[in-house]
């Protein structure tokens, strides 16, 4: 059995799960924490924890107004780290994927940026810029720090390239499932359901399948072929709104993302 949480994790799921993006910073860090304490009490898999950055290239509208909330709030790389640290010491168990694009992480060498985050505590790291063909030293740097590299593949990327891909993640394959920015609402058309049976078939790990998923029959429609449903723009706005206002923004958001994630895990339920 590997020791990567992560691989661990999956390794155990016999059914589709729920993998919540949250953008470190977006309120501070002590509500990422809080978050963070809130989506492993709902039940979610794993959590992509993204590493905010100025040129979000391929986020929407949604995640970009979040990561430059957390870059004004004075998030760094080092505080991301910091709040990974919080979370284990307090004793979740949760694996966390840093999501990052590539320049805050080659800013501090991909060896140094992976040591530093599995010795705080994360279990994988994706990088949505990085394409494969480039993308063997941040997967040999991940790999000697003992954590899990994960790849993305698209509608459009050639069966070699998902062949590609998929051998050089562990833990799982991020599938986006449409092509465009982050955050548009996904209908799963029969193309995009045999696309993700296709992708299946090419994949020795298990799929993750995120871009559009923000309700219970969005995660079912992915279901049948994903072990992950990756849930990112819908639950920014939904943590967001729920802060707005409140007397305790920290603890509505944590309420807020505990509900909306058990919301969430009726899609899982599917024969």
């Amino acid at each position: 059995m590997s020791d990567n949480r992560l691989e661990t994790v999956l390794g155990e799921l016999d059914a589709c799960a729920i993998a919540p993006y949250v953008t470190a910073g977006d309120g501070g860090l002590d509500r990422t924490l809080a978050v963070l304490e809130a989506l492993e009490r709902a039940g979610a898999a794993c959590c992509e924890l993204g590493v905010p950055f100025s040129d979000p290239i391929a986020d929407g509208p949604v995640l970009q107004a979040a990561a430059q909330r957390s870059l004004e709030a004075g998030t760094t790389f080092e505080g991301v780290l910091e709040v990974v640290r919080r979370f284990r010491a307090g004793g979740g168990t949760m694996p966390i994927c840093a999501f990052s694009y590539a320049n805050p992480i080659l800013r501090r060498g991909w060896s140094g940026a992976a040591r530093a985050l599995a010795d705080a505590g994360a279990d994988g790291v994706l990088v949505p810029d990085l394409p494969v063909e480039e993308g063997e030293p941040l997967r040999t740097a991940a790999l000697e720090a003992g954590l899990a590299p994960i790849f993305f593949v698209t509608p459009t990327t050639s069966d070699a390239r998902v062949r590609r891909a998929a051998e050089a993640s562990r833990g799982f394959l991020y599938v986006i499932g449409r092509t465009g920015i982050t955050g548009a609402r996904t209908e799963l058309s029969q193309e995009a359901d045999d696309f993700l049976a296709h992708v299946r078939g090419l994949s020795p790990v298990p799929l993750g399948v995120g871009f559009g998923i923000g309700s219970a029959e969005q995660v079912a429609a992915v279901a049948r072929h994903a072990r992950l449903a990756i849930v990112g723009t819908a639950l920014v706005q939904h943590l967001h709104e729920a802060a707005m206002g409140a007397p305790d923004p920290d603890a509505a958001a944590a309420g807020a993302a505990l509900t909306f994630v058990r919301a969430l895990l009726e899609g899982t339920r599917v024969g």
